[in-house]
């Protein structure tokens, strides 16, 4: 592979497709300075400004803090920020540390939950697993906010173990009863319509006094302070010592490791690749950021079984598409110069409910996870009803109120910069924007588009061209190199 086909493979898996632009500036600054800047995001100036409660404001009514509001600004953050890295691994740890609104109903507390896993995203897994448990979305979620001595509850218990460290059969019921033991005190509160007023003056206070609506709080009298045995130990265990007994077990290690492996490079790998990361844990302390790295310099990750042959979840294909069109800096800048007690424009939130909807149909519902397990992934993204709604997709932004959209100008003036001479050469200028290593046929199917909708003069006809990526998009959505990264 050229150093550009190992670059866009490195945004495919730790992003969500590469942009022409990120695509440049990686060939200037080398396949590790890319890296570097794709994983170490901290040091990248995120350039997102856009406050979720953007998204709650109402020119007229109260204001809404549901959280599907806050869907859109999630989606917008990972269409429009510096940090595709980060927003792809918040996104993961959605999808393990599974916490949904359909139960939680509570959208400020959701957003706290959100900003849980990406504070600790790529820090010391112990820290994120101890954070993440004692969030209140995730306590209310799994019940633990009333797990008292004598009488404590056991479904965090569980599912801790079986879901987010262990794997299911590597402990005992005996261990789950004892665990649940470790975690009685635990509560939060939760204050949000304990403040006075309406919900415009509750959310305006908050920001004021960055002051979170709910938060951890720990009963000492409500603790059951004496020794339990839980994985073989026995301990004056409480929920931290038990966390970190939990995170320290080579099992979880190799648990995590299988799952990160799995999301970034393949299914089911093999026993030696597994060792290898598990090995890469201990010697970081399981620094997150550093098996991010450690994934991506491995051998396997270059190899033809990676490269390539991932399915691309609704989240790789919807955001991935809009950021190849330009629909990041073309949503900042209808945004305009707002601010955290502004409402987001219109056009900005019908764009990216757009957006969000159709992952939904497609199959992934942020904040709204099928069910504690989170998503499958692999084959359960294209399934019959999936892959229609896959289908569908055209991007965003491709019209505007009067003719074509900003998606549409960008791409346009894309494809005049690859200056074709002919139709051929504006589908494979297509394929090039969007990622889609399409074969000669695919190609000679692109180009009979072009030569349908206007041929070579449509390159001067805005307008016409928004009609004519339209159908070269539909006809992109279902070539199989479309669903593939």
């Amino acid at each position: 592979m050229t150093t550009r086909e190992k670059i866009a493979h490195l945004y495919r898996r730790f992003g969500f497709g590469a942009t022409q632009e990120e695509l440049d500036r990686g060939e200037q600054i080398g396949l590790d300075g890319a890296m570097h800047r794709l994983l170490d995001y901290r040091a990248v100036d995120e350039e997102f400004p856009v406050h979720p409660y953007e998204f709650s404001w109402r020119s007229k009514g109260e204001a809404d803090p549901g959280a599907y509001n806050y869907r859109s600004w999630w989606a917008m953050r990972m269409v429009c920020g510096q940090r595709p890295a980060q927003e792809h691994l918040t996104l993961f740890w959605h999808g393990h540390f599974a916490v949904g609104d359909d139960k939680v109903e509570n959208g400020p507390m959701m957003l706290q939950y959100l900003d849980t896993l990406r504070k600790h995203a790529d820090g010391k897994f112990v820290d994120l697993l101890k954070a993440v448990s004692k969030d209140p979305a995730m306590m209310r979620y799994l019940d633990l906010q009333r797990s008292l001595v004598g009488n404590p509850n056991e479904n965090f218990a569980r599912e801790v173990m079986e879901l987010f460290t262990l794997g299911i059969g590597n402990y005992t019921e005996s261990d789950v009863k004892e665990a649940a033991r470790a975690f009685t005190g635990w509560s939060y509160v939760d204050m949000f319509y304990e403040f006075p007023g309406p919900n415009e003056k509750r959310l305006t206070e908050s920001m004021a006094n960055e002051r979170p609506f709910s938060a951890y709080c720990w009963m000492p009298a409500m603790h059951d302070a004496k020794p339990k045995t839980i994985l073989g130990k026995t301990d004056f265990f409480d929920g931290d010592s038990f966390l970190e007994h939990l995170a320290s077990h080579r099992q979880c290690v190799r648990f995590i490791c299988k799952k990160l492996w799995t999301f970034y490079a393949y299914p089911d790998p093999e026993a030696e690749v597994i060792e290898n990361l598990a090995d890469e844990w201990a010697k970081s302390g399981g620094d997150i950021k550093h098996m991010l790295f450690t994934i991506a310099r491995h051998k396997q990750f270059w190899s033809d079984k990676c490269v390539g042959a991932k399915i691309k979840s609704p989240a790789d294909l919807c955001v991935g598409v809009a950021r190849q069109m330009g629909a990041g800096p073309a949503l900042m800048a209808l945004r305009g110069p707002a601010n955290e007690t502004t409402p987001i424009t219109q056009q900005v939130s019908n764009n990216l409910y757009g957006l969000v909807d159709r992952m939904e149909k497609s199959g992934l519902s942020l904040l709204y996870p099928p069910n504690v397990a989170g998503w499958k992934g692999g084959k359960a993204w294209i399934g019959p009803a999936q892959m229609v709604e896959r289908y569908r997709y055209r991007g965003i932004m491709l019209y505007g109120n009067k003719g074509a959209g900003a998606g549409a100008v960008h791409t346009l003036a894309f494809i005049k910069s690859k200056n074709p001479t002919d139709t051929t050469g504006i589908a494979k200028a297509i394929a090039e924007l969007f990622d889609v290593p399409l074969d000669d046929t695919g190609i000679k199917i692109l180009a009979t588009v072009a030569d349908r909708r206007g041929g070579m003069k449509v390159l001067d006809q805005p307008n016409n061209w928004a009609g004519m990526l339209d159908r070269s998009l539909m006809v992109l959505m279902a070539a199989p190199e479309m669903q593939m990264c």
